[in-house]
């Protein structure tokens, strides 16, 4: 599966504004806080260009990153929004799939995982993950939060 039709939705959340975004594209608009976060369309995949396993495994790795996302906006699940981000960046590892399409979601999974650290205060572990992700694949989503919490970081107080 590549890039484009693996991504051909994608969805960036503002922190609690949804807008619908083509693949890989700059989300548009800021708020508040202003970090994005990325969940994945399952509508768009092409499943005759896969067997019936990677196919599973791609749907897999597509609900555990958009219940990361789902869980991490839902203000009362902070425990479950943890767990699910942590397995959305540990599954992604282990994904058997390879190439760019691979590699974006890796990136996206740390990215929300960062966006959740952040709501907990772990300024220094969603640097971390940013980090991360930007190294796997830097787009306009992943590099938006990277340099804002940079910013933030280095502001002085």
């Amino acid at each position: 599966m590549n890039s484009s039709t693996r991504f051909s939705t994608i969805r960036c959340l503002l922190t609690g504004s949804l807008l619908a975004v083509s693949a890989l594209s700059l989300c548009s608009q800021a708020h508040a806080r202003g970090f994005k976060m990325v969940q994945l369309s399952a509508d768009q995949q092409q499943p005759e260009l896969h067997s019936a396993q990677t196919t599973t495994q791609a749907r897999q790795l597509d609900d555990v990153i958009n219940r990361c996302v789902q869980l991490t906006l839902a203000a009362h699940a902070n425990d479950e929004a943890q767990t699910a981000c942590h397995q959305a960046v540990i599954e992604a590892q282990h994904n058997s799939g390879r190439g760019v399409s691979n590699r974006a979601l890796k990136a996206y999974a740390y990215n929300n995982r960062g966006v959740q650290k952040l709501q907990h205060s772990d300024r220094i572990g969603a640097l971390a993950d940013f980090q991360a992700a930007v190294a796997l694949k830097a787009d306009a989503i992943t590099e938006h939060n990277l340099h804002l919490l940079s910013r933030q970081l280095n502001k002085p107080d």
